[in-house]
């Protein structure tokens, strides 16, 4: 695949002290008022900025600030774990917590081209040895996720093969994503595709996790099929997403 050219985006991203618990990176040349109010829930409730919810490991509210459409995620452990620590994680430097690390992939990403939601802000809330944490992002507007659209229509060949496009364009700058599947791509209504949820991810050299990044999306479109009543997806879809995967 051909070299991503590289892409400018200005970001001025500044860390706040607030105190030796709270910590907080942000984006002050696009966001120079975030507080650690914007980190809490009641924050938005009380401002009646809330636009939605979405349910997985813990709630991610969709909130508005001003001409801004933001996503607010708190960080929760899922499985085992997650029933016994909940939020809670070890702390071993501010650099290396799970929040800090996504909101850095994500600049990263931003600044290649990449079509991933913008970082806006992280919090890290540090007690001890444990700590908790957020990260607000840009929302994708107008957009719906993979998932969501297969089981209501299929899609043309033309996007699944811009789909398998989106996906080699992020594997050719060396970025693993840790859980790719259906409900982690988004499109909006212009037809591009955007991938979100860099949680545990990273930049690795070439290597086989590639090929095994497109199998793991594989088996969940096929554990999608065969468990949903109506999901719109074949292996002349499959063929389509590796066409634009390969560049061809």
């Amino acid at each position: 695949m051909a070299n991503l050219p590289q892409i400018q985006v200005t970001m001025t991203i500044k860390q706040v002290f607030i105190s030796p618990r709270h910590h907080l990176l942000v984006d002050k040349g696009r966001f120079p008022d975030v507080t650690l109010s914007w980190f809490s829930p009641e924050y938005w409730h009380g401002k009646n900025a809330v636009t939605g919810q979405a349910k997985g490991r813990g709630t991610t509210l969709f909130v508005r600030e001003g001409e801004h459409d933001l996503v607010l995620r708190h960080y929760k452990r899922g499985g085992l774990p997650g029933k016994i620590l909940s939020d809670q994680y070890v702390f071993a430097g501010l650099e290396n917590t799970r929040p800090v690390k996504e909101f850095r992939l994500l600049h990263a990403m931003v600044q290649k081209g990449l079509n991933v939601p913008q970082p806006v802000a992280v919090h890290v809330e540090r007690r001890g040895l444990i700590y908790r944490g957020d990260l607000i992002t840009s929302l994708i507007p107008q957009s719906s996720d993979l998932h969501a659209m297969l089981c209501r229509e299929p899609l043309s060949a033309p996007l699944w093969h811009a789909i398998g496009k989106a996906v080699g364009k992020m594997q050719s700058a060396n970025v693993f994503h840790r859980d790719l599947n259906a409900r982690n791509i988004m499109i909006d209504k212009q037809h591009t595709i955007w991938i979100i949820d860099f949680d545990h991810c990273e930049f690795r050299a070439n290597g086989p996790w590639k090929q095994r990044n497109v199998e793991r999306f594989l088996r969940s479109l096929k554990k999608e099929k065969a468990k949903a009543a109506t999901f719109h997806w074949n292996s002349d879809d499959w063929s389509a997403f590796l066409g634009g995967l390969r560049g061809e």
